[in-house]
């Protein structure tokens, strides 16, 4: 267990624990990730516990359970030993994260994207992906004064281009107006 303070930019935030499983040390921990199934070969972990201290620690096992991530650290043997991480947020590095599915992007790599119609007006950049049920592309618009929420679809936004820093999103009646 170390204290150290991690680089932040190279970390992925695996989820926030909120509960524990059993008496064996079992976390439950709420994955901040649409696709928790990219965490189930994560090896070592960052923990950022509710007072601000760091620990590092090295996982023995990882599970998924209705939605869940189930994660046993090695030297947490039982429940009492857990019970300082309740609330704690959990990173790990990026290279230890499973392959993205075609049409999948990190968000990191879509903030600051520039967001065009498919006709090529420019729209204005990516702000944020807000993730609530469905994920909407907040974008600020040309002039930088107002946002734009688009749902984050396909059928919206057709054209995810990370390598060319571009999004395209369809101009239907409506869509782009300024929130």
């Amino acid at each position: 267990m170390s204290t150290e303070e991690p680089g932040r930019q190279e970390l992925f935030p695996v989820g926030k624990v909120v509960g524990f499983r059993g008496l064996r040390g079992e976390v439950k921990i709420r994955p901040s990730t649409n696709s928790p199934e990219i965490l189930l070969e994560i090896t070592n972990v960052s923990i950022r516990l509710p007072d601000g201290r760091n620990i590092n620690a090295s996982v023995e096992c990882v599970r998924l359970d209705k939605r869940m991530l189930i994660v046993t650290f090695k030297g947490y043997e039982d429940r009492t030993a857990v019970e300082l991480l309740e609330d704690a947020c959990v990173f790990v590095s990026r290279d230890q994260l499973g392959e993205l599915e075609e049409e999948q992007w990190w968000v990191d790599d879509l903030v600051g994207l520039k967001v065009f119609t498919t006709s090529g007006a420019f729209v204005g950049s990516v702000l944020s992906v807000i993730d609530g049920g469905n994920q909407l592309l907040e974008i600020s618009s040309a002039d930088g004064d107002k946002s734009i929420l688009v749902p984050f679809v396909k059928e919206l936004v057709p054209l995810v281009d990370p390598g060319a820093g571009r999004i395209e999103v369809r101009d239907i009646p409506g869509l782009l107006e300024p929130q």
